[in-house]
Parts: C-alpha cells; structure tokens; sequence
C-alpha cells in the first residue's frame, strides 16, 4: 500500500484546519449565526423598551426623577416637519397641534406609575422647549374624583427656580368627561389637584 509523504500529510491537516477556523469565524458574524444571550450591563438592564403603535411611540425605564422619584414609564412621540401629534402615558394626555414646533422633534411624557398624579414632559432637542404662538394642551383624567370636588381642580407646574408647585393659567374642569387641561407654553413637570391647597388627590 502506497502512503503520502509525511509534508503532504502535514500541509492537507494545515489546510483543512485553516478551513476549518475560517468556516467558523464566517458563521460567527454571519446574519444565521446562532444567538447567544449575554449577561446586561447595569446601564442596559435599567432600560426596557417596547414600540407602540404607528406614530413613533416608545415606551421605556429610564433613570429620569421627578421629586426625587427614578425610574419613569416614558412614552415618547417623534415630531417630523411640525405636524404635531397626540401622546397618552397613563391618565395624561399632550396634543401638540400642527405648528407647534418648527421642524423636528421628539417630545416625551413621563410617569411614575399608570395613575400617577405627576407627569414630566419634556421635548428634545430642548430649544424647542416654547410654544408661543401655538399652545400646547395637557389633560389628565380625573374620572375617580366626585363632580363638587373636580370643580375645583386644576393643573400646577413645578417652578424650578422656586420649587412650587404654580397653578398654569388657563386650566379648565370637564365635568363631563371628568377631565382638567390646560394649554402649556413650554414643558415641565405638572401636578393635578384642588386649587386652594394645592395637594394631590
């Protein structure tokens, strides 16, 4: 029986071990390549996301305070060409209308929980943070508060500089629908609540 010569022995194991290692590196990287779950990072894991809906919403964990409170549920609304738009996080709603906002944006509402009495609203980039010419309007539901408390509901926004909580002017009671709104010139973090003690219900 005729045998190879030991290099050519050598030289077809190196070939088919360089074979071999690329097939592997190739499947590696290709888009069939077998998923393999790593462990997150803090900065990952603090963050949950979820998309919703057709108008670019997106709801999320993030490491926002509102009164000292982290951990918002933010759902977020992308504004394209100034066509405004409506966002819904738990009992609050915005409305940006058409016009509000010149060009581009991403305008986000954040809240502690689905019945949260706060919300934090914020728009980036944050220059567009005015809305001058065409109000903004804010409503959250109040369905559980009886009709002769509601009438003396009203929206407050919290005052940086200050720390109050300040009534926005122009807020207005839907007995009807059970609802306060309010047209907001910029963003901030607003409260809903009896008007005379300015405490949440």
């Amino acid at each position: 029986m005729k045998t190879r010569p030991l290099h050519i022995k050598r030289a077809a194991r190196l070939t088919f071990v360089a074979l071999t290692l690329g097939f592997l590196v190739g499947c590696g990287a290709a888009p069939t390549a077998p998923v393999v779950d790593h462990p997150a990072s803090p900065a990952r894991a603090a963050v949950t996301a979820q998309t919703d809906g057709l108008l670019g919403t997106l709801v999320s964990t993030v490491g926002s305070t509102v009164g000292g409170v982290v951990n918002l549920l933010v759902r977020t609304l992308k504004i394209v060409g100034g066509i405004g738009g409506t966002l819904t996080n738990g009992r609050w709603r915005v409305t940006v209308p058409d016009g509000a906002v010149t060009g581009d944006a991403t305008v986000s509402l954040g809240v502690v929980n689905q019945g949260s009495l706060t919300c934090q609203l914020e728009i980036a980039p944050a220059s567009l943070n005015h809305f001058d010419t065409t109000p903004v309007t804010l409503t959250v539901d109040c369905s559980g508060v009886q009709p002769n408390q509601l009438r003396d509901y009203t929206i407050f926004w919290l005052d940086p500089s200050t720390n109050q909580w300040v009534p926005v002017a122009g807020s207005t009671v839907n007995l009807t629908n059970r609802t306060v709104s309010a047209p907001l010139k910029h963003f901030s973090t607003y409260r809903v609540g009896p008007k005379d003690s300015k405490a949440s219900w």
